[in-house]
């Protein structure tokens, strides 16, 4: 389920970090911070592979293409927005388009980035986003669905145990270290 939710903040990136504060393997960790944004009247949500809401659609319009085996998904966002993606089911290159973002990588650690800028993106990443500037951010995956939620479910997945036990063992490792 994709979280998100409009900040007032000062300093993002201590929200941000706040995520790394928990023990346990990153995944488990979002997981309790999208409990905490849950408590917002404001947050939006999406569950993958089911149609956005008015509200979500409104506030994060998606441009969707499906062709040639590929998915492109392009999204706005605005400024001042965190976002909590759904977990990527394959590796693919995501860009930002326009804008400035700062997230959590894959180990935890907070970078900030503006556009232009590619980031490739792994098997199994779920990332946590603040949105300094208004945002445009796109990815490419590879599918044979038909359908943008169809789509959608083939490269996004809501629970990480459902990810190939090779890429869980290797965030297992990296949390012991």
């Amino acid at each position: 389920m994709q979280k998100s939710v409009v900040v007032q903040e000062d300093n993002p990136e201590e929200v941000l970090n706040y995520v790394n504060q928990n023990r346990g393997m990153l995944w488990e960790r979002i997981e309790t911070f999208k409990q905490t944004l849950a408590g917002f009247d404001e947050a939006i949500t999406h569950k993958c592979g089911e149609e956005q809401s008015e509200e979500c659609k409104q506030t994060y319009p998606i441009k969707e293409h499906l062709e040639g085996g590929l998915y492109t998904r392009q999204m706005f966002i605005p400024k001042g927005h965190i976002i909590i993606s759904m977990i990527h089911k394959q590796q693919h290159p995501s860009f930002l388009l326009e804008g400035k973002v700062s997230y959590l990588t894959d180990s935890g650690e907070l970078v900030t980035i503006e556009a232009p800028h590619i980031i490739f993106t792994q098997i199994g990443t779920q990332r946590v986003l603040y949105m300094h500037e208004d945002t445009k951010w796109c990815c490419v995956y590879k599918t044979d669905a038909k359908t943008f939620t169809e789509a959608e479910a083939d490269v996004y997945t809501e629970d990480y145990k459902t990810l190939p036990a090779s890429v869980i063992k290797k965030e297992k490792l990296l949390c012991q270290d």
